[in-house]
């Protein structure tokens, strides 16, 4: 197993998606040039950190190994499902040398909605919110939208987006 720094992940993976930034997706169509690599709001979760890696060509929700978890035995592509306080959600593992194994799930690919680094960091931000949010069953009883207003409502990450940022759901 190789050595890994178990502290808060956010320093490293931000350089070494700088790295990447710089290296392999210098001049590819698919970067937003307003936008530049962070990562938001990493917190230990059990025997992982999560938060959201922002990239000038995507936005994931990420974990890292906090522990000496052998996660080195999962090769590239593997799906996998962690547990958050709101649900369940699957993701890929995937590896970079730097940083060693990582599982990654796509939020959004590519990011030409966002004009800026702060409509970015602000939708990172509400997506560890819900990720983090309690499952609808342990949160006290209210009464349910009527079937009209769940069908207004937009499922689509761009009504997502576009509600976080007040513009309403696009046509």
């Amino acid at each position: 197993m190789t050595d890994v720094d178990h502290s808060n992940p956010s320093g490293r993976l931000e350089a070494a998606f700088r790295h990447i930034a710089d290296t392999r997706m210098a001049g590819m169509a698919l970067v937003n040039p307003a936008l530049a690599v962070e990562a938001v709001g990493f917190r230990q979760l059990g025997q992982v950190w999560v938060g959201v890696l922002i990239t000038p060509w995507s936005m994931s929700l990420i974990c890292l190994p906090a522990t000496d978890a052998e996660w080195e035995a999962l090769p590239s592509g593997t799906k996998r499902e962690v547990e958050f306080p709101s649900g369940t959600y699957e993701f890929l593992t995937a590896h970079e040398a730097v940083l060693g194994p990582y599982l990654t799930s796509s939020l959004f690919s590519p990011m030409f909605d966002f004009a800026d680094m702060d409509q970015a960091r602000a939708v990172a931000v509400a997506v560890l919110a819900e990720v983090f949010a309690p499952q609808a069953a342990d949160i006290p009883a209210t009464p349910a939208p009527s079937l009209s207003t769940k069908l207004e409502r937009s499922a689509s990450r761009r009504g997502f987006l576009g509600a976080l940022l007040g513009q309403g759901s696009p046509s």
